[in-house]
C-alpha cells in the first residue's frame, strides 16, 4: 500500500474509531440523577448562513463547509431530571482533526438551568484552515471530515455517557457556482490555447451566454463551449482557466501571473495554483449535461506549462464522458474525478505515489476539438475541490509489548521492551524517543537503558531521535534496561516518553512497573572474543576474565575448565599469576578480574579446541542463575617445521666415473602432514650431482620420515679441488617453511687412462711387408700425464710401437701412437695384438687396447664400391662392370 493510501485509511479508521472520550473529572463524578448534563445536540451553520449539504447515495444529507470560510457551530447542554435548585456546568468544544490532535478549543458555562425543562445554547464561529473531504469518485459518497466535539463536564453527574457528543464534518477545499467570468475575486477566465503547448492566444469558446438561473443547476448561470443555437468550433483547444484579475502585476502567493492571458484581455490575469505538496488527495466535482462527437472532448484539467495535451506530464486531464452524463437538456449529472488515479498510471514516473508528483498545477476545464463534425456540446455547473490537507502536526500510535502488570527480573537481568511506533500525520515525523528508570543510581555510573531503533542504528543511548520517519510509515523501536548486577529487591517505574523533537511536546508515554526479585545468580564473561587465543603445541596463554556475583545475596563461587581435546591444562590465576584459591566468596555486586593459564597439548593437531569454564556455588541454596558458563575457543595454527640431515657433509674421492650415493633423511617435526619439495644447487655443474627424488612422500605429523638419495658422478677428467651441492626441503603448502644442507665434494689427483680398441677391417697375408695401425691414447684423468706404451704381441705376429713413452696428454686430450706389424710366414688364424698405456703419475693405472687381425685365408672375395648405373632409357640392355678381388692376396 502506497503512503498516500495508506494516509487515507489512518483517515477513514481514525474517524470511524472515534469511540466516546469521557474525561477524568467526569468519570469520577457519582451525582445523582437530577445533575444529568447532557450535549443534546451540535449544529452546523445557522439559517442565514447554513452549512453547504451534500446528498449522499442513499438519500442522507451530509454537511459540510469549506476551508478558510466562517461557520457558526451551535451547542445545545440539557439538564434532566427534576431539580429545582439551577445549576450551571462547564461546556468544551473542540474541533479534533482525524490523525488524533485537537486543533482549536472553546470553553464555556452554561446557564444555570433546572431539571427537564433547562437548556442552554450557545454557539462560537469557527473558520477551519485545512480541509478534509474526501468523495469517492465511483459512489460519489462524501466522507472524511475533522471531529467536531463538545463535552459538558459535571462533577456530580453520575451518567457519563451523555455527555460527549461529535460529529465528523467534512470541509472542502473550495467550490464556485460559475456565474460567469471572474473579477478581481477568485472565478473562471476563458481562454483559447494551443494543444502542442504555449500560451493563451485567444478568450476561445467558452461562454455563459444564454444561461441563466432556470437553465442553471446552481446559482444564476452556468458555462458552455458554444453560443446558443451553434455548434462548438473545430481544432479548438480551449481552456476554463481558475483564476482572477487584478490591476497591478503582483498575483500574490496563490497564483501565477499569466502574460498571454493578460494581453487577450488587457488587464492583468492570475491563474490560481494548487500546490499539491500541500495536499495528500484531492478530487473534483461537477454538474454536467450534454455531449461531443467523437474525436472531441469536455475534461476537467490539471495542468503545467506550456501544458502540451498529449503530455500526461504537462496536461492531465479526465472526459467527463467517462462519467456517462446525461444528453438531455437540464438532466445535471454528479460527475468526479480523483487525479492521482490517472497520475499514478504514467509509466514513466520513478515514484506514482508522491501526490500528482509534488508539482504546483493549474486547473479547471478543458474543451477540445479535431476537424470533424461538431455539436451543442457540454453545459457545466456547480464546481466543487475536495482534499485533505497535509499538516505539520502529528501523532503516534505505539503497539508495545509491555505487560499488563509491569515486568519482574533478578538482578543483571535484562527486558526488553518493542514498540511499533505508527506516523499517524501527513508529514515525516521528527520524533525523539526518551527512556528512564526512576532508581537514579540505575542510570549512573554506567547507563543501564539502551535503544534500538531502525531509523536510527547509529545511536543507542537512552535519548535518541528517529531519522526520516515517513508519513504513514510503522517503525520499530527496542528499549533494553538493564537491572544492575546485585540490586536488591525493590519496585521502580520504567518511563518511555516520544516526544515532538522540534517542539519538545509530548507525543505519548508508557509508565511501566519494574521489579527486582531475589536470586543467586553470577555473571562470567570475558573481553576476547569467541576465539580467545592462537597457541601453538606446547605453547601456553592467557585468557582474562570477569567474575561477578550478579545476585542479590552473598555466594562463594568455584571454578572449573575442561577442554574438548585432551592434553589441555587451565589455571585460574588472579591478575599477578598467582594460582587463586577456591571457592572465591562475593558479596553482593561484586566482581573480580582473573585470567585462565591455558596449556596446549604438546602434541595438538591443528584445529579449534574449546573450553568451558563453569562457575558453581556450593553454599547457595537454590539454584544458580545467570551466566555460569564462559565458553571460549583456542586456534591451533599450522606448525610446520622440519629437520633435514645427511648421513655425512664431507666426502672425498677420485674423479674416476665411480659414482658415490650420499643418503639424506627429512623429518617432519609439525603437528600436520606436510610433504617437501627438493631442490639442488652445485657451485659446478660438472660435479653431476644428482637427487634421485625430487618431492617427498605425504609425511605424517610429529616425525613423519622420508629418505633420500644424493648421488655423485665423480665423472672422468672433473679437476681435483673442493665443490659443494646443497639440498633446499621447501614445503609444498608454504615455500617460506624449509631447510637446507650443504655436502663438501673433494675431488682428488686422478690418473686415468683409455686405449681404444681398433678394427682391421681385411685378412693379412703371411710373410708380406710390415704394416701399421694407429691406436688412440686418451687421458681419462684430471692432471697433464705420460704414459709409457707396452705390447701385447701374440705367437706368430711381430709389433713394435712408435714410441715407448707418449708426450704429455692433457686431461680430456689423446694421442695418436703408431704399431708396425706383420706375420710370420706360415702364420694363419686370428691374432689379438694389445697396446698398453700405464700411468706415469699413477704406475697403478693401465689400459690396454685390443686390436684383431685375420692371417692367412679366409675364403672371402671383396667387391669394391660400384660406380652407380644410371638408366635413361627403357626397352634396352645395360651393362655393369664389376671388379671381384681375392681378400687372401692383394690382385
Amino acid at each position: 500500500m502506497s503512503h498516500r493510501r495508506a494516509f487515507l485509511l489512518v483517515g477513514l479508521l481514525l474517524l470511524n474509531s472515534l469511540a466516546l472520550v469521557v474525561t477524568a473529572q467526569g468519570a469520577s463524578g457519582r451525582g445523582g440523577s437530577k445533575d444529568d448534563f447532557l450535549v443534546n445536540s451540535i449544529t452546523i451553520g445557522n439559517l442565514s448562513s447554513p452549512a453547504d449539504s451534500w446528498i449522499q447515495p442513499d438519500g442522507a444529507v451530509m454537511p459540510y463547509v469549506f476551508m478558510d470560510e466562517t461557520i457558526e457551530i451551535t451547542v445545545e447542554v440539557r439538564r434532566l431530571g427534576n431539580a429545582q435548585l439551577g445549576k450551571a456546568a462547564p461546556v468544551t468544544l473542540s474541533v479534533v482533526h482525524p490523525i488524533g490532535y485537537v486543533m482549536q478549543t472553546w470553553s464555556w458555562n452554561t446557564s444555570e438551568l433546572l431539571g427537564s425543562i433547562g437548556s442552554d445554547t450557545s454557539s462560537v464561529s469557527w473558520t477551519p484552515d485545512v480541509a478534509h473531504s474526501i468523495l469517492n469518485t465511483s459512489t460519489n459518497e462524501l466522507h472524511g471530515g475533522l471531529i467536531v466535539r463538545a463535552s459538558v463536564d459535571y462533577p456530580q453527574d453520575d451518567r457519563n455517557e451523555n455527555d460527549v457528543k461529535e460529529q465528523a464534518v467534512p470541509v472542502a477545499i473550495q467550490s464556485d457556482a460559475m456565474d460567469g467570468i471572474a473579477g478581481t475575486s477568485l472565478g473562471f477566465i476563458p481562454g483559447r490555447y494551443q494543444a502542442t503547448g504555449g500560451g493563451a492566444t485567444g478568450q476561445g469558446s467558452w461562454t455563459t451566454t444564454g444561461t441563466d438561473e432556470n437553465n442553471s443547476d446552481v446559482g444564476s448561470r452556468h458555462w458552455r463551449h458554444s453560443q446558443p443555437g451553434s455548434n462548438y468550433p473545430s481544432n479548438a483547444h480551449d481552456r476554463l482557466v481558475r483564476g482572477f484579475f487584478t490591476t497591478v502585476q503582483d498575483c500574490g502567493t496563490d497564483a501565477a501571473l499569466d502574460g498571454e492571458l493578460s494581453f487577450v484581455y488587457q488587464i492583468y490575469a492570475c491563474r490560481h495554483a494548487f500546490y499539491s505538496n500541500n495536499f495528500i488527495s484531492t478530487q473534483f466535482h461537477v454538474r454536467a449535461w450534454g455531449a461531443t462527437n467523437n474525436g472531441d472532448a469536455v475534461s476537467i484539467e490539471m495542468w503545467r506549462p506550456p501544458g502540451q495535451y498529449d503530455d500526461p506530464m504537462q496536461s492531465l486531464h479526465w472526459n467527463l464522458t467517462k462519467g456517462a452524463p446525461a444528453s438531455g437538456q437540464g438532466d445535471w449529472t454528479n460527475l468526479s474525478w480523483d487525479p492521482q488515479v490517472d497520475w499514478a498510471q504514467i509509466p514513466t514516473l520513478s515514484n506514482p505515489d508522491i501526490f500528482l508528483g509534488g508539482n504546483t498545477w493549474y486547473y479547471g476545464l478543458l474543451f477540445h476539438s479535431d476537424s470533424s463534425g461538431a455539436g451543442e456540446g457540454m453545459h457545466v455547473d456547480d464546481f466543487i475541490q475536495f482534499g485533505i490537507s497535509k499538516v505539520d502536526e502529528f501523532t503516534l500510535d505505539m503497539d508495545c509489548n509491555n505487560p499488563e502488570s509491569g515486568f519482574a527480573s533478578p538482578p543483571n537481568g535484562l527486558l526488553v521492551l518493542k514498540c511499533d511506533v505508527t506516523n499517524n500525520g501527513y508529514k515525516p515525523a521528527p520524533v525523539r524517543v526518551f527512556t528512564e528508570v526512576s532508581n537514579a543510581s540505575w542510570m549512573s555510573p554506567y547507563l543501564q537503558i539502551r535503544i534500538d531503533a531502525d531509523l536510527n542504528p547509529n545511536d543507542h543511548d537512552n535519548n535518541v531521535i528517529l531519522q526520516n520517519f515517513d508519513a504513514g510509515m510503522t517503525t520499530s523501536v527496542w528499549l533494553n534496561l538493564s537491572i544492575p548486577p546485585g540490586a536488591d529487591v525493590q519496585q521502580q517505574d520504567w518511563n518511555v516518553t516520544f516526544y515532538d523533537h522540534s517542539n519538545g511536546d509530548m507525543k505519548g508515554m508508557l509508565n511501566i512497573p519494574v521489579g527486582v526479585t531475589e536470586q543467586h545468580s553470577v555473571q562470567l564473561d570475558s573481553s576476547t572474543g569467541l576465539v580467545a587465543d592462537n597457541l601453538l603445541p606446547d605453547e601456553s596463554g592467557i585468557v582474562p576474565f570477569r567474575l561477578q556475583n550478579t545476585g542479590n545475596r552473598e555466594a562463594n563461587y568455584r571454578l572449573s575448565s575442561v577442554f574438548s581435546e585432551s592434553g589441555w591444562e587451565g589455571v585460574v590465576e588472579n591478575d599477578t599469576g598467582v594460582p587463586v584459591q577456591m571457592p572465591i566468596p562475593l558479596s553482593k555486586g561484586e566482581s573480580m578480574d582473573l585470567q585462565l593459564n591455558v596449556s596446549a597439548y604438546e602434541l595438538a593437531a591443528p584445529g579449534t579446541v574449546s573450553f568451558n569454564l563453569r562457575a558453581t556455588c556450593p553454599t547457595c541454596s537454590g539454584a544458580l542463575f545467570g551466566t555460569d558458563v564462559l565458553v571460549r575457543n583456542i586456534e591451533v595454527p599450522v606448525l610446520r617445521s622440519l629437520n633435514f640431515y645427511a648421513d655425512t657433509y664431507e666426502i672425498s674421492g677420485p674423479s674416476n666415473g665411480q659414482a658415490t650415493v650420499v643418503p639424506l633423511t627429512l623429518f617432519n617435526t609439525g603437528n600436520a602432514e606436510e610433504q617437501y619439495n627438493l631442490e639442488l644447487q652445485q657451485s659446478n655443474w660438472r660435479l653431476q650431482a644428482e637427487l634421485l627424488s625430487e618431492q617427498t612422500p605425504v609425511l605424517d605429523p610429529w616425525d613423519g620420515e622420508a629418505n633420500i638419495a644424493l648421488r655423485f658422478a665423480m665423472p672422468l677428467g672433473l679437476e681435483p679441488g673442493l665443490y659443494t651441492a646443497t639440498v633446499v626441503a621447501r614445503n609444498v603448502n608454504d615455500n617460506t617453511v624449509g631447510q637446507s644442507l650443504q655436502i663438501q665434494v673433494e675431488v682428488l689427483d686422478t690418473a686415468a687412462v683409455t686405449v681404444l680398441d681398433e678394427d682391421a677391417d681385411q685378412s693379412y697375408i703371411p710373410g708380406d711387408p710390415p704394416q701399421s695401425m694407429e691406436f688412440e691414447v686418451r687421458n681419462d684423468g684430471n692432471k697433464a700425464d705420460r704414459f709409457n706404451i707396452s705390447l701385447v704381441v701374440p705367437e706368430g705376429m711381430i709389433a713394435e710401437a712408435g714410441w715407448q713413452v707418449s708426450p704429455w696428454i692433457e686431461p680430456g686430450a689423446s694421442e695418436n701412437v703408431s704399431v708396425s706389424f706383420s706375420f710370420i710366414a706360415g702364420t694363419e688364424g686370428e691374432l689379438q695384438l694389445g697396446v698398453t698405456a700405464t700411468s706415469q703419475n699413477d704406475p697403478s693405472i693401465s689400459d690396454t687396447g685390443n686390436a684383431l687381425y685375420r692371417v692367412g685365408s679366409q675364403n672371402w672375395l671383396r667387391i669394391p664400391s660400384v660406380i652407380p648405373l644410371e638408366i635413361d632409357t627403357a626397352d634396352a640392355d645395360h651393362f655393369m662392370e664389376l671388379t671381384v678381388r681375392n681378400q687372401y692376396t692383394t690382385a
